[in-house]
């Protein structure tokens, strides 16, 4: 099941705030019951330490020490014979038993009472071979701690709403710009095409009425009004192909793609492009063996554009430079000229495909419009950049620049 980059967003975004509001909080509460317990552990600590400075009298010494300074301990005497007398209770009193082998392991450091895991206590033998036992209730330390931890997971309950409230509104504005800019460009399309069909339609519309009411006598007028004819027919076939290629190229469904050999597939497009052009200088730097995945008919649309739009738009004898490399995981594939170039306004701008670079070209040199506009969707469809530079050759530079997401 396929992801939407909307849902995924939610996702990310949700599993980020429950992991930074639950992370913090967590840890805030943890950190506040360590040193919540630390202290009552360092008060048994003082009362034991207290009552063995004073030998012979080490029961006064931490009764003394737990009324000076109102330590909520308990205090008990374990005699040898195993009998628990309490001296002293705490307000949560709850050792009740406890072995002579349990007052031994409790006399190298505080343990938990195995009965009452909330209660923390430590052992003292004292002379006569009995244990005094200084006890502590961690009872209102733990419930602190779950309550903290409830608080942690209604505050990240809360966040992660916020969040998601947020993000809607985020993706609902950011849906509705990107609505807003497709209706725009769709429209500027519509325009585009409309303006493009009109004229020839224009011409074949006029020459066909003519033709229908005898208005051409010779033969040989006749003959000019078909050709005419004709090659707007042609010219209108050419233009609707262009618009369904734009249109297959913004599709979300791909077609299959296919691990194709750029470099033997540029090379025979450049050969073919010289044979009929031999006045030109072709100067080519392939590099081999480059290969990519991709759809072979767009990568060579996308050559046959480039190398279309050199024919139509630059002198007979105008040098062309074809260069494909690869650096890494990109490609750079180049294609100068010599000619004019571009007006300086189209160097600045955004390349985006549906988009007419030089609008008064592509009638007198017999092209759609679209040669670029249809280069820069394929480069997009791709995953690369598709920008226009001024050539080391005083014409156009075409530069594709490709990532390579799988090799031979």
């Amino acid at each position: 099941m396929k992801i939407s980059s909307t849902a995924r967003l939610r996702i990310v975004t949700i599993a980020l705030t429950t992991f930074l509001t639950a992370g913090i909080s967590i840890f805030a509460a943890v950190q506040s019951h360590e040193q919540d317990r630390d202290l009552v552990d360092r008060g048994i600590t003082e009362v034991v330490n207290a009552a063995a400075e004073n030998p012979q009298q080490e029961l006064s010494a931490a009764l003394f020490y737990l009324d000076q300074y109102s330590l909520d301990l308990s205090l008990h005497l374990l005699s040898r014979d195993g009998a628990l007398t309490t001296i002293n209770s705490a307000t949560s009193d709850r050792l009740e038993t406890i072995s002579i082998s349990q007052a031994r392991s409790a006399q190298v450091a505080i343990v938990q009472d195995d009965q009452n895991m909330n209660y923390r206590l430590k052992a003292l033998e004292i002379s006569g071979g009995d244990y005094l036992i200084v006890s502590g209730s961690t009872l209102a330390v733990d419930e602190e701690f779950r309550g903290n931890l409830q608080s942690a997971a209604i505050a990240t309950i809360g966040a992660n709403l916020l969040a998601f409230v947020i993000l809607t509104f985020y993706i609902g504005s950011i849906r509705r710009r990107d609505e807003q800019d497709a209706l725009v460009r769709m429209q500027e399309f519509l325009g585009d095409a409309s303006h493009k069909l009109r004229t020839p339609l224009t011409v074949v519309k006029g020459y066909v009425e003519m033709l229908s009411k005898s208005m051409f006598t010779e033969e040989q007028d006749k003959e000019r009004a078909f050709l005419r004819v004709n090659t707007e027919i042609l010219r209108m076939e050419d233009l609707i192909h262009d618009l369904l290629l734009l249109a297959e190229l913004g599709e979300s469904a791909s077609r299959d793609y296919e691990l194709c050999d750029l470099s033997e597939l540029l090379r025979g497009h450049v050969d073919d492009f010289a044979l009929l052009n031999p006045q030109r200088a072709v100067a080519v730097h392939i590099q081999s063996d480059i290969h990519i995945e991709a759809v072979r008919d767009f990568l060579s649309r996308f050559i046959q554009n480039g190398l279309n739009n050199i024919s139509r738009h630059t002198p007979a004898d105008a040098p062309v430079n074809v260069t494909l490399k690869q650096l890494g995981k990109k490609l750079t594939l180049s294609i100068e000229d010599g000619g004019a170039g571009l007006p300086e306004s189209a160097y600045r701008e955004k390349v985006q495909s549906l988009h007419r670079f030089d609008k008064s070209r592509s009638r007198e040199n017999g092209g759609s419009g679209l040669g670029l506009s249809i280069m820069a969707a394929v480069v997009t469809r791709l995953g690369g950049e598709f920008t226009l530079q001024k050539s080391s050759l005083g014409g156009l530079q075409i530069l594709a620049e490709i990532p390579v997401k799988a090799n031979p």
